[in-house]
């Protein structure tokens, strides 16, 4: 997982240096901000003490209500403390990771970290289809329309050039007006602009996770990592790992709703344009 983790890092970096349109300038500071992301993986070293909850068998709204206060107390007690760096903001068991721009790190909970999403038994161009392009996906993040906002140490701080801030701004008007083209269900079409930070991961991911692979293929003095398995290529392989992570089923009422509020476009979507 850590050798995914530096290889993606590489990628990225390597990504962002060969950019036609970015200063130097803003392209060291990003170099800077790169190296910065701290990697959360599997579970955190300080446990969240639990004890204070009363948890009761059959009283639901109670134990709800406890919860909620639980919680509430949990984070008032953090007024006027130093932040702490060692929180989480997922349990372990979640299916799910994260980027914090406030922090500068991602996050990868055990839940994530089995199959499909990772496998120890696949080879690493399956992985790399399937973790791998979640952690590209969640690097990316601290370069997207939100994250660039953040500098190293996760401060809010503009830290481009002018000319590449409109630059990037420039492209990523046209990722949103791409994806406001894509029909989620029936006539109904994608929002652009909210789903603009997850699209920009997302194609981001996927681009420096290929770039990646293709790297430890080229790197691997053996030939193994080039060769076929069940007469797949390693890049056949990685987009079949790759599309069987976002396999789904919704019903139509529920994309219907989830347009409206959700950041993530569908996985299944159609153009019309």
């Amino acid at each position: 997982m850590l050798k995914m983790v530096d290889a993606l890092e590489v990628s990225l970096d390597q990504d962002i240096k060969a950019l036609p349109w970015m200063t130097d300038d803003t392209k060291k500071q990003a170099k800077v901000k790169l190296e910065a992301i701290r990697n959360k993986i599997g579970y955190p070293d300080v446990w969240r003490d639990y004890s204070s909850l009363e948890i009761k068998p059959g009283d639901l709204i109670g134990n709800y209500l406890r919860a909620n206060d639980f919680e509430s107390k949990r984070q008032i007690a953090k007024i006027g403390k130093p932040l702490d760096r060692k929180e989480w903001g997922m349990t372990p068991p979640t299916v799910n990771a994260y980027y914090s721009g406030s922090r500068n790190e991602i996050v990868f909970p055990a839940g994530i970290l089995q199959p499909p999403f990772f496998d120890k038994k696949m080879d690493d161009a399956v992985n790399m289809g399937g973790i791998g392009v979640v952690i590209g996906h969640e690097l990316t993040h601290g370069f997207d329309d939100q994250g660039r906002k953040f500098d190293p140490q996760g401060n809010l701080r503009d830290w481009w050039t002018e000319k590449d801030g409109k630059e990037f701004e420039t492209r990523a008007s046209c990722v949103a007006n791409e994806y406001g083209n894509f029909v989620a269900v029936d006539d109904l079409k994608l929002n652009g602009r909210l789903t603009l930070g997850e699209n920009t991961a997302d194609n981001g991911g996927a681009r420096v996770a290929l770039a990646a692979l293709e790297q430890m293929i080229a790197q691997d003095k053996t030939g193994k990592a080039a060769e076929k398995i069940d007469g797949f290529t390693p890049e056949q392989r990685f987009f079949l790992g790759f599309g069987r992570v976002w396999c789904e089923k919704r019903r139509p009422e529920f994309s219907r709703t989830l347009v409206t509020i959700d950041p993530h476009s569908p996985a299944n979507t159609a153009s019309t344009a």
